[in-house]
């Protein structure tokens, strides 16, 4: 599996910032192991203990946006943003 990722703004390339694009060959057990430490990345984010306010709120989302978007990315589904109401 080869993954391409753009730098948009749901996903954001922080591992190297002077590049658009990030090109990674993953074999199919070691997408499988990144999804499960995603799984884990999340559940991370969702029980940090934080003061409840909308801004937590708001930082809190974006980052499970990101990580659902990193992870529709590797399982081969189509990325798309939540509309905010």
């Amino acid at each position: 599996m080869t993954l391409c990722m753009e730098d948009t703004d749901l996903l954001q390339s922080e591992f190297n910032p002077m590049s658009d694009l990030l090109t990674v060959e993953l074999s199919k057990e070691q997408r499988d192991e990144i999804l499960r430490g995603l799984r884990y990345v999340r559940s991370s984010v969702m029980l940090t203990p934080a003061e409840p306010s909308e801004k937590v709120a708001e930082g809190r989302n974006e980052k499970l946006q990101r990580i659902a978007a990193l992870s529709s990315l590797l399982s081969g589904q189509e990325v798309v943003q939540k509309a905010t109401v």
